[in-house]
């Protein structure tokens, strides 16, 4: 008789990711892996094939999940300004029984560098965040609500770098100091 899956994917990468998220990718050990998922080695090898890809699963599963899931939410505001500050307010307020920070960025610190495959998926998805900043910026000015002779293109490209920044500080620090200047200079920038 041949042996059937008794998993469910979506659920594994979600418990994978988990790990990965909380301890990075050299922090976590196949042994971990086992015991947030609650897969065997064997299980996970046959269905992942090794550690690697399992992290591309959980980051593509990360990205799905969190980030469109997220953005989506926000692009339906009616106010692209609100919109924006809400993508950073989220970073501030974390998100209950979640690691900080954020994986694509925690995986473009310590895994990117190193493997090409998958520099590529988080560049592809903190282009799509800067696009989201762009799209929002283009409804602002449409809407005669942003200052003028602000750069929309320009602007988009600092948000992202400023997201960045408040995600590796929330990471390392929840409560660093230096997140409320941040905020206040998002504000300033979208005033």
């Amino acid at each position: 008789m041949p042996w059937k899956k008794k998993y469910h994917k979506p659920d594994v990468l979600d418990a994978a990711m988990r790990a990965f998220w909380e301890h990075g990718y050299q922090g976590t050990s196949m042994a971990n892996l086992v015991e947030a998922t609650g897969l065997n080695r064997g299980s996970l090898y046959a269905a992942f094939k090794d550690k690697r890809s399992l992290y591309i699963g959980a980051l593509e599963h990360y990205d799905t999940v969190y980030r469109v899931a997220f953005l989506n939410q926000l692009r339906e505001l009616a106010d692209p300004k609100a919109a924006i500050m809400a993508a950073f307010v989220a970073v501030e307020t974390g998100n209950d029984g979640l690691p900080g920070g954020c994986l694509v960025v925690n995986s473009t610190l310590e895994v990117a560098p190193h493997d090409p495959e998958i520099a590529e998926l988080v560049e592809a998805s903190m282009g799509q965040v800067e696009t989201f900043f762009l799209e929002c910026l283009h409804r602002a000015e449409a809407q005669g609500s942003l200052a003028p002779g602000l750069r929309v293109t320009d602007t988009a490209k600092v948000l992202m770098g400023m997201m960045v920044g408040l995600l590796v500080i929330t990471r390392a620090s929840p409560h660093s100091p230096a997140v409320a200047p941040i905020l206040q200079q998002v504000r300033e920038i979208l005033a």
